[in-house]
């Protein structure tokens, strides 16, 4: 008998902790990524090299990662002067933090003398929500 007790005991906390982990991955796949997006013009070039060396770094606290640096197609609208820059973070409050604070706070006036540039920052799909379509 109480042989079965352990065993109960143990079935209950594997429930418990199965539980737990199937919870945590569900509140993962709700969270909403945040992207930082600009419009950029370089008009100094090698201004624009040192800022982005520096931009890129960063990053890595943030575990952010630049997905798009291309020229667009454009399809329709005004045409965009120079690239269009995507960065990924895990969340729109880590891009808020990574752009409100050292070091890329300070960085800001590099990228502004060294380009024309629009900057904003939004809010992702939660990735759930893609899947469903």
């Amino acid at each position: 008998m109480k042989q079965m007790g352990k065993y109960a005991v143990v079935l209950l906390a594997g429930f418990a902790l199965g539980a737990g982990v199937i919870q945590g991955l569900h509140a993962q796949a709700g969270k909403a990524p945040g992207y930082a997006i600009a419009e950029v013009e370089v008009t100094d070039p090698p201004l624009y090299q040192a800022y982005l060396a520096k931009a890129i770094d960063s990053l890595k606290p943030y575990n952010a990662r630049i997905i798009v640096r291309a020229k667009p197609d454009m399809k329709e609208g005004a045409p965009v002067q120079g690239n269009v820059v995507i960065t990924s973070f895990d969340s729109l409050a880590d891009a808020e933090k990574w752009y409100g604070t050292p070091p890329y706070k300070d960085l800001v006036a590099e990228r502004q003398k060294s380009s024309k540039s629009r900057f904003y920052i939004v809010e992702g799909v939660p990735q759930q929500l893609l899947a469903r379509g």
